[in-house]
């Protein structure tokens, strides 16, 4: 066989074939760690959680025509749920436990142990917020005149604002 006929019928070279599994193992040593890393999957879920929770407690005040309190603790990057005690009048303090079916139990529960609507960041994702603790009243409005700011995460946070006479969470 000719020079020419072997060329038209052949594969790759061994050059050729080195050369492609070297930029293949370039680029799998550059990009793999980056396709892998869940901290911003893990932020965007947690804001997720956050404004779900927020929703939440505006809806069920709403629905309860009673005040529910948000509190926020930034050590623990996590926001509890409680509800207004219903005897008294508002502006009091939330005494009782918003129930999440399949929440996270009470680290300190009486019996019987008792879930409260607790949302809590992965490790390793921050939650810095603009106020420690608010309320929706019974129309859905947040007890902070100026709305409230939570950011989730570090290198790429994900923001979550309450609007300041609507409630509107986004």
């Amino acid at each position: 066989m000719s020079l020419s006929s072997r060329r038209i019928c052949g594969g790759f070279t061994l050059v050729e074939l080195v050369l492609v599994l070297t930029i293949a193992g370039v680029l799998a040593a550059v990009a793999g760690p980056r396709m892998v890393d869940r901290t911003a999957f893990q932020t965007h879920g947690g804001a997720a959680e956050i404004r779900t929770a927020l929703r939440y407690a505006q809806k069920l005040a709403m629905a309860k025509n009673r005040e529910v309190c948000v509190s926020i603790d930034t050590s623990l990057s996590s926001l509890t749920l409680m509800l207004e005690d219903p005897v008294v009048v508002f502006g009091s303090t939330c005494n009782q436990d918003v129930v999440r079916l399949g929440g996270n139990p009470s680290p300190t529960p009486p019996p019987p142990a008792i879930t409260t609507y607790t949302v809590t960041l992965p490790a390793g994702i921050n939650l810095a917020s603009s106020a420690a603790t608010f309320s929706f009243d019974s129309l859905g409005r947040p007890s902070i005149p100026a709305g409230v700011n939570l950011t989730a995460g570090g290198s790429a946070p994900v923001t979550v604002t309450v609007e300041p006479e609507t409630g509107y969470v986004h």
